[in-house]
């Protein structure tokens, strides 16, 4: 009974009076914090380390002005909520971070990151948006990026809704939507395909007022003017050294052919399709000729309109003539 008593004095003077430890002297408790000292600074173990059950959960050592803590803090032991690392901090084993948590500094991640999973990957995001302010990436369905690094044609650029259903891919360079998707460019391009059949498919393009200036519906292209690239126009036909067909060989080849010279066939058009820049220069061309045919047909109208006119005129004057002469 005497020495029970004896314990308890001893460990209330403890609890309320100072101690001044010498060099390699130690003053600690198995279950709570060890502290030793190296006065003579001989590289001894020094600082303070804090046990729980036999075990270490963390130690400070002032030498090097390193914390390291082996396990985490609970939110009940930390005052005002608040832990302040300073310099450098190592945790070990599992840490849990209640509430907000925000880094200043550079964050260095020698593992996998996950956020809500365990990760599969250098970053594994489940359930969670993933967004960059100042250059946005921001997707509220599934976007799956695949660069084909192998080169077996396996690229491809998914964007997919809410259930994971695929609403448009980019594959070798082609683009499909499913599901009536639409691509919008507000003022500029709006594309709406017909997947139910409902007519109401069309291409516009629209200038910097929204105002439309073409639409492509049902097939028929409406706009204010085509601009062609073309390589050559039918100017060549006024120049000297071209030999412009005689009509009567005209007439020939089209009996013969059954279309204009230089000009393609009904089967090579219907078979192939109407190249429209091709066609319109040979229109020019055809509208030239013509236009040096009328040319040739009114010199020579020009020309024998003035001979019937001579003819006309000595006729009159035979016909005097002879009527002085009855």
């Amino acid at each position: 009974m005497k020495i029970k008593t004896i314990k308890i004095a001893l460990l209330m003077a403890l609890g309320t009076a100072s101690f001044t430890a010498n060099a390699q002297h130690v003053i600690g408790t198995v279950r709570g914090i060890d502290i030793k000292a190296d006065t003579d600074a001989r590289g001894g173990l020094e600082g303070i380390r804090m046990y729980a059950a036999n075990k270490k959960l963390a130690d400070f050592n002032p030498s090097n002005n390193i914390f390291h803590v082996l396990s985490f803090f609970q939110k009940g032991l930390i005052t005002n909520d608040v832990s302040r690392f300073y310099a450098e901090t190592h945790f070990h084993r599992n840490t849990n971070v209640y509430g907000a948590f925000s880094v200043s500094g550079n964050t260095t991640h020698w593992s996998n990151v996950g956020i809500g999973i365990n990760p599969a990957a250098g970053l594994h995001v489940k359930n969670k948006h993933v967004r960059v302010d100042g250059g946005e990436y921001q997707s509220w369905g599934a976007v799956v990026l695949h660069p084909d690094v192998d080169n077996n044609g396996d690229d491809i650029i998914s964007f997919r809704n809410s259930t994971n259903q695929e609403m448009a891919k980019i594959h070798d360079g082609v683009l499909t939507l499913n599901g009536g998707n639409t691509i919008q460019s507000p003022g500029s391009l709006t594309l709406r395909p017909d997947t139910n059949n409902s007519g109401d498919d069309f291409i516009a393009f629209k200038n910097s007022a929204n105002a439309e200036m073409a639409r492509l519906q049902d097939g028929v292209l409406t706009l204010d003017q085509v601009r062609l690239n073309v390589s050559t126009f039918p100017d060549y036909v006024f120049a000297k050294e071209y030999k412009l067909m005689p009509l009567l060989k005209v007439a020939q080849f089209i009996k013969k052919y059954k279309h204009l010279p230089n000009m393609p066939t009904e089967k090579e058009v219907v078979a192939q399709g109407m190249n429209v820049g091709q066609i319109n220069t040979l229109l020019v061309e055809k509208v030239e000729e013509l236009t040096l045919y009328t040319i040739d047909q009114e010199t020579k109208i020009s020309k024998q309109e003035k001979a019937i006119e001579n003819l006309t005129a000595r006729l009159e004057a035979l016909e005097k003539l002879l009527k002085s002469k009855e």
